[in-house]
Order: structure tokens, then C-alpha cells, then sequence
């Protein structure tokens, strides 16, 4: 079974030297998140096989996590989670490490796949955060709504 990877969402990443924009909802959604709750939610998630935790994005102190498009709509995302179906991303090259602003956290799972499976990670997020008990975020992230 071939699963799709970077290259296949992203395929001008593959010989970009600059991050490149990308509509958001055209082919994929995103899920953002501080980076220590990205890192717990792969440890915990860790036993899962294929990993349910694909591609991230990294920003900041900031993870973006890739979705297959309107799989995370209507889902109860908590905060400190922004999901998006709507907006730009900023994609950075395949080429681009850790020392460059905006680079590849992860390149997918063992498997190479750039999609996250939104079911087990909200589980999880919702278990770490119930409804009504955190303040909304206010600070923007690696998403922009047009």
C-alpha cells in the first residue's frame, strides 16, 4: 500500500530553496500546537503501529501537524490546538534544517506518511484538556486565515 508523503502534498518542496504557500483545504487541514504537546502526544501515541502522528512542521516552539483534508472538521479540538481547514500554509523546502525559522519536525511516520490520523491525537488532546477548563489561545501561528 503506498501512503502518501511529503512530496506527494508538497511537491514543490521537493527543489524549493524558500518556504512556499499553500491553500489550506485544498488537499489537506492542519492541527497547530506548542511543541511539547506535539512530543507528548507522540510518546504516548508511541505504541500504535503505523504511528498515527505523520509529517510536522516546526515553527517558533510551534508544531503543525498535517491532516487529510476535513478529517479534523467538527472534531473538539482543545486548546492549546488551533485547527485549521481554511487559510495558507507556510511549507518549508525538504532541504530546510533545524537552524532555519521554518523546517521539518518530522518527515512523516515510520512508514513516511505526511498525514496525522486526527482520532487518536484528539482522544488524546481531550484526555489532557477537557472542554471548559483552559483559556483560548491569543497568539496567531504558523496558519494564516485568508
Amino acid at each position: 500500500m503506498t501512503v502518501p508523503a511529503i512530496a506527494d502534498v508538497f511537491p514543490a518542496t521537493v527543489t524549493a530553496d524558500e518556504p512556499i504557500a499553500f491553500e489550506i483545504g485544498a488537499g489537506f487541514n492542519t492541527v497547530a500546537m506548542p511543541e511539547l504537546a506535539a512530543r507528548r502526544i507522540l510518546g504516548v501515541l508511541g505504541h500504535i503501529r503505523p504511528h498515527p502522528v505523520g509529517a510536522a512542521i516546526a515553527r517558533g516552539g510551534q508544531w503543525v501537524l498535517i491532516l487529510p483534508a476535513d478529517s479534523g472538521t467538527g472534531m473538539h479540538w482543545p486548546w492549546p490546538v488551533d485547527h485549521r481547514d481554511a487559510g495558507v500554509l507556510s511549507v518549508p523546502p525538504l532541504s530546510a534544517g533545524p537552524a532555519d525559522a521554518l523546517h521539518w519536525a518530522r518527515l512523516g511516520n515510520g512508514q513516511g506518511r505526511v498525514f496525522t490520523a486526527p482520532l487518536p491525537c484528539t482522544r488524546r488532546l481531550r484526555c489532557s484538556h477537557p472542554p471548559g477548563r483552559s483559556p483560548r489561545p491569543t497568539d496567531s501561528t504558523v496558519t494564516e486565515r485568508p
